[in-house]
């Protein structure tokens, strides 16, 4: 498939470049994205019928992760430059806490089950000391912190297996957490360097790697299929209603689209 641009929406610089994940907040009166402006230390919303910006949260340094659950109404960040997770309520973007956890934290995943925030901390250098915090989001308080194997990158929450499974960059690898106790229940070997972007769809691990490949795998790591991307991949999203996975590729700045 053929993705055509419809629009360029201006956006407000920040005193650095950079941008990173984004997430789209779904309501009957209308959908708004959230996109972490990592540069600015802020998100930037923006209003998707009408393709325009209309303002910013600010006061999230280095804001890394953004995650949506539209149906709870929950919007989570990682504020990467302060080392904490920052809980909205999404449909009136009303702050409800903000939560110490560790070291540089990137990916987050949301047990919505039993209403928890697991962040990936990248640690202090990044890659040093690196962990997941788990967060009670009724007390807004940590419950654990649990050590992981190397660099966290993003991670996704599976309801029916009662999981969260989160990339690790080095050893390439998908580190299983049950999250119940919570701990690394297991762990699942990727076949390419540097994993990246993940998304769960449909019962399938979509895992983006930064050797440029997108390798699909079942929940107990059998590979299922390896593609080719253009280049060294970061987010991954997901269509539903068009069953389609995109990706988003820095260089050479385009978005590589595949059929789920």
């Amino acid at each position: 498939m053929t993705l055509r641009r419809v629009a360029s929406i201006e956006v407000p610089r920040g005193t650095k470049p950079g941008f990173d994940h984004a997430d789209v907040f779904t309501a009957r009166a209308g959908s708004r994205m959230y996109v972490a402006h990592t540069g600015a230390d802020r998100v930037d919303v923006f209003d998707c019928s009408s393709a325009k910006y209309l303002h910013a949260l600010d006061g999230h340094p280095g804001v890394a992760g953004v995650l949506i659950d539209s149906d709870l109404d929950v919007m989570l960040t990682t504020d990467r430059g302060a080392a904490r997770l920052s809980y909205f309520r999404v449909s009136d973007e009303t702050l409800i806490a903000q939560v110490s956890v560790g070291q540089r934290p990137n990916g987050v995943a949301l047990d919505t089950r039993q209403m928890r925030a697991f962040t990936f901390d990248l640690g202090e250098p990044p890659g040093v000391g690196c962990t997941s915090t788990v967060i009670d989001l009724g007390t807004n308080t940590v419950l654990e912190r649990v050590a992981l194997p190397g660099r966290p990158r993003w991670a996704a929450y599976d309801s029916a297996a009662r999981s969260v499974f989160a990339n690790i960059s080095d050893p390439p690898c998908i580190v299983v957490l049950d999250t119940g106790t919570p701990r690394i229940a297991r762990t699942i070997d990727v076949p390419s360097a540097g994993p990246h972007g993940l998304a769960l769809i449909n019962g399938l691990l979509f895992c983006a790697t930064d050797a440029g490949e997108l390798v699909v795998l079942d929940p107990l790591g059998a590979i299922r299929t390896r593609l080719p991307l253009a280049g060294v991949p970061d987010v991954v999203m997901y269509d539903r209603d068009l069953a389609r996975v995109y990706v988003a590729i820095g260089s050479p700045g385009l978005v590589q689209s595949f059929d789920a």
